[in-house]
Order: C-alpha cells, then structure tokens, then sequence
C-alpha cells in the first residue's frame, strides 16, 4: 500500500480534512462539534495522509504557535507508521519556518508514541474534550547561521558499510539489567563522537564494568575520538565513587564532563547519541525503559543538535575533580 503524506491548505482541501477528523474524533471519541471545529484552522498548516486511490486517510495540523494538534488516523490503518510521518511533516514545517520549539497535547493513551518521536511530557494531567491530556514539547535545531560560534554537530563518516549496518531497527529494553545492556550495545556503534546525556549517571545503568570496559575501548580506538558528556548533578557521584568519573581523568583528553545550568537542566531524559547516526533513549530516568536505533540519522541529528546547545551553555564541575574512588 502507497501512503503519500503532503501539505495542503483548509481552503482546498478542508472537506478531506474534516472527513477524517469528524470519524475520529467525533464519532469514535465523542467530542463535542464546537470543540473540533475551534475556527484555528484557516490559519493553520495541514498535513493530509492519503492513499494510492487518494482516500483521505489521516491528517494533522501545526499552528502558528508552534502546537501540533488534530493528529488522527482512520483506523483501519493504524499502526503502519501513518501517525509518525504526519508528525514529521508537522515538524519540518516547524523548522522552515524557524521555530525554535513545537508542543502538543498528547492523549495520555498516545504518550509512548510521542516519546519515541523525542517529545518530552511537561506539567500534569488535564481533562480536554473530557479525554486525558499531558503536554509534551520538542526542541528544534536552531539554524547554522544563527548559531554564532556554536560547533556543527558530527558529520557521518565516509566508509563502507553493509547493509545491515545501515538499516533502521527500533529496539526496546523494560528493567534496569535490559536497559544496560542495551546501553553497552549502544556503545559498540561509535566510530568517532559520543555524546552522553544524564542526570547524573544513574549507577545502575553506567556504574558498570561492562560499560566503564566498553566506553573505555571506544576512547582508546583512535586519535580523532570523542566524548562528551553531560550532567545535572554531581553530588551523588562523589559521594559514592564511579567508574566513568574515574575513566574519564584517565582519559582526560578524550572524555569531558561538564555540568548543565539549573536554568537548563529540566528534560527528565537520559540518552546517548553518536557520529549522527545512532541514539540509545531512555524517555524518563527514573523508569527503567529505554528505546535505541543505531541508524536513524534524523532523530540522532535533532539529539545532536539539542545536545551541543547545552554542551556550549555548560561548564565544568569543580567537585569532580577531586573525586576520590
């Protein structure tokens, strides 16, 4: 079956729209008409899934606010990805036309869903149209241009590679011991650049030989190699002792920590990405479930970019240095 996903306009194609809406929405979900149809949508930009004989046959729309709403598919072609290309196509529009942020409110059913596309939940629970909501927003990758001084994220290197190794596979891991060796899988991708993003390193998942052992041979491959990683708290870590604190004054010219602002240190994630190909995701740090591609360069790029943001905004931490294991 070929599904074509394209931006049209409400002005001529608003009756397709409405099709699919008022089945989902209004039929099977049950809200209210004069909720659905809120008068946003002669301003919005739309999306409009079709098939080969060109059914109208899901739809979303993003608004100049950045809000990404009205996502439905029909529901005989649910699970086919559908719902994740019309979420692409909200968020590159959102990139030309340079915002810096998009949200959504996400049914609490459809939550894992946009965790996996890199959304993160903000606030609580909230009735809307009498169905469970959480907001959850993604960051966009500020323009080169606009970026002064900040570097370019890693580019793919120049080799040859099987096809196995450039095929997309979503993998997931469900508790701690799945999580971490999914994690020292993740770790045997890189070839030049590792960026590490957590909150402070949880223990159980990076206070491992098995990881300390990986990582380490990963630093030890080659002159142009690099990590860098990422912290909110170094408390605990010095309290306690850790292997990759201590791996990384080893390796000091390879490996550096720095320490995110408070200002700037509020996603809940924690994640690895590396050479713009790869990611290793845990939506949530307190929940051991984690999900990884090592061949996805669009959502390892948007990792990338977000990380060397904060990366150019972050410092050392002193307290670290004088950690003794």
């Amino acid at each position: 079956m070929e599904i074509h996903v394209v931006p049209v306009q409400w002005a001529t194609h608003g009756e397709k729209l409405r099709q699919v809406r008022g089945v989902v929405f209004i039929e099977e979900q049950k809200v209210p008409r004069d909720l659905e149809w809120d008068g946003l949508d002669d301003q919005a930009h739309h999306f409009l899934a079709m098939n080969e004989a060109g059914q109208a046959i899901g739809c979303a729309r993003l608004l100049p606010s950045g809000q990404i709403g009205r996502m439905a598919v029909l529901k005989a072609f649910r699970g086919t990805g559908i719902g994740e290309r019309l979420l692409d196509a909200a968020v590159e529009q959102a990139k030309k036309l340079r915002m810096d942020k998009v949200h959504l409110h996400a049914q609490i059913q459809a939550e894992p869903f946009y965790r996996k596309c890199g959304f993160q939940p903000v606030g609580q629970v909230f009735m809307e149209a009498g169905i469970p909501h959480r907001q959850m927003e993604l960051d966009l990758p500020i323009p080169f241009e606009n970026q002064g001084a900040l570097p370019r994220p890693a580019v793919r290197e120049s080799r040859v590679e099987t096809a196995v190794d450039d095929a997309s596979e979503l993998l997931s891991y469900r508790g701690a011991s799945a999580c971490a060796e999914g994690l020292v899988n993740a770790l045997s991708a890189p070839r030049r650049q590792l960026m590490i993003y957590s909150q402070q390193l949880d223990p159980a998942l990076f206070d491992r030989p098995e990881v300390s052992h990986a990582l380490s041979a990963f630093a030890r491959s080659g002159p142009p190699v690099r990590v860098q990683v990422l912290i909110h708290d170094s408390s605990l870590m010095v309290a306690r002792g850790h292997r990759l604190l201590e791996l990384a004054r080893r390796l000091d010219s390879k490996i550096e920590i720095r320490r995110v602002p408070e200002t700037f240190a509020e996603s809940d994630a924690t994640y690895l990405t590396w050479d713009s190909r790869g990611y290793w995701l845990q939506p949530d740090h307190r929940t051991y479930v984690a999900l990884a591609d090592h061949y996805d360069p669009v959502q390892a790029n948007r990792f990338c970019e977000g990380f060397v943001r904060l990366w150019e905004r972050s410092a050392g931490d002193p307290e670290l240095r004088n950690l003794r294991l």
